[in-house]
């Protein structure tokens, strides 16, 4: 028996993050060992996280695997290696091969990171749900039925081996094609079958609201469930289609953009080198990534009207930025400057000692929140289900953008506090 894995207080804890999925250097060493000795084990891994145990799945006969801190952790332990206990339990997270598949540690977007079971679509050393125990089971005869908002699910579950043991059987939903990317798969329902026996076959039921299903719709600017025909299946791990059917899920269609109000402007579809920041009318602002040159911000199904021709964009630059509109993929229009010396009004002629002045005063005021306008009248693109991709570089925070009827009004530096 091969005992390795973390010490809660001091492998990885709040605030103490790991630099690698690796066991610790000396069980890492321990494991090859044992492995190239040819000898038979067992590896008991105590762990509240994934490791890359890739060397013991390929050499090790069974590896049983328990979180730590409980105060009979030990006693549970043995007496499931004894075989006294059937384990059924299911991993609530994914186990990558290695490292480099996961994205920064700072990155939190996990759809276009592609990060968990919902969006890795690579290979993993273990898959979101896995878990085996001292039988096997299969899976038949499932049956959805979506009604009145409500799933109505229904499947066998059937000990095939020769071991009396649970089975965790799990439900899962693949939502059809859409203008968002969806996930590949999301788990929305399991139950626990418990002391199934030897040949025996266990129905499974669950009722499950179809909410289930929601996405947040950055158009609509709420949690939609989008109608369309849906995938289910059931299986022991998010990796394994034991029995699969499809139904028809009634729901919301997304709609056009309304251009004329304001659009957040962290509710795009697509990016490229942004973070996101505090900004202004309790609105988050889009900037730059640190070290970035230029980045990209990508606004699908836009409902345009040529009516509407020009682009406001509410956004603040101290040290200056250039913000380009392309409208399907067609330069449309383009601002260049920065707002702490913006202003809507015409200036009075003045003098090189009055500009003098004028430059002396700007260096001191504070940059400010300006809505910022862009003729797009001669794109001849504006019309409804356009894209609209903004194209930045420099210093800029952009907290929302909305189209205005008439012409653009240009904006001088005039030196006078806004």
């Amino acid at each position: 028996i091969l005992a390795v894995g973390c010490q809660s207080m001091i492998n990885a804890k709040e605030e103490i993050d790991r630099t690698t999925l690796c066991l610790p250097p000396d069980q890492g060493r321990l494991v090859e060992r044992v492995v190239q000795s040819g000898i038979p084990a067992v590896m008991g891994l105590f762990t509240n996280y994934p490791y890359t145990i890739n060397r013991a799945q390929e050499g090790i006969a069974a590896i049983l695997m328990s979180a730590t801190g409980a105060q009979d952790m030990g006693l549970a332990m043995a007496e499931t290696l004894l075989g006294k206990s059937h384990p059924a339990g299911r991993l609530n997270m994914t186990w990558y091969k290695d490292v480099s598949q996961l994205k920064d540690i700072d990155d939190y977007d996990i759809i276009k990171g592609g990060r968990t079971y919902r969006y890795f679509d690579g290979e993993v050393l273990y898959p979101f749900g896995f878990g085996l125990t001292y039988t096997r089971f299969a899976y038949s005869d499932l049956n959805v039925i979506c009604r009145w908002g409500r799933l109505k699910v229904r499947f066998a579950v059937t000990n095939t081996g020769d071991k009396v043991s649970d089975e965790v059987a799990q439900l899962y939903a693949v939502a059809p094609a859409s203008r968002v990317k969806k996930p590949l798969r999301q788990l929305i329902g399991f139950e626990r079958v418990k002391d199934v026996a030897p040949g025996e076959t266990r129905w499974v039921e669950m009722d499950i609201c179809a909410d289930e299903l929601r996405y947040y719709d950055v158009i609509s600017a709420s949690l939609m469930v989008e109608e369309g025909e849906y995938t289910f299946f059931a299986g022991p791990s998010s990796a394994e289609r034991a029995v699969e059917t499809s139904v028809f899920v009634p729901g919301r269609k997304p709609g056009l953009r309304l251009m004329t109000q304001r659009i957040a402007a962290d509710h795009y579809d697509d990016y490229e080198n942004i973070s996101l920041e505090e900004g202004h009318f309790s609105y988050t602002a889009a900037a730059l990534c640190e070290g970035a040159d230029e980045g990209w911000l990508t606004y699908g199904d836009c409902g345009f009207d040529e009516e509407f021709s020009v682009l406001s964009l509410h956004m603040k630059s101290e040290k200056g930025c250039k913000v380009e509109a392309y409208v399907n993929g067609q330069l449309a229009g383009a601002w260049e400057g920065e707002t702490r010396t913006c202003e809507h009004r015409s200036a009075p002629m003045m003098d090189r000692l009055g500009w003098q002045q004028v430059e002396l005063r700007n260096r001191h005021r504070k940059p400010i929140y300006e809505d910022i306008e862009i003729d797009l009248a001669g794109c001849g693109e504006l019309k409804p289900g356009a894209e609209l991709k903004l194209h930045i570089t420099g210093d800029i925070r952009l907290c929302y953008l909305k189209m205005l009827k008439g012409k653009a009004v240009k904006k001088i530096n005039l030196g006078v506090a806004n």
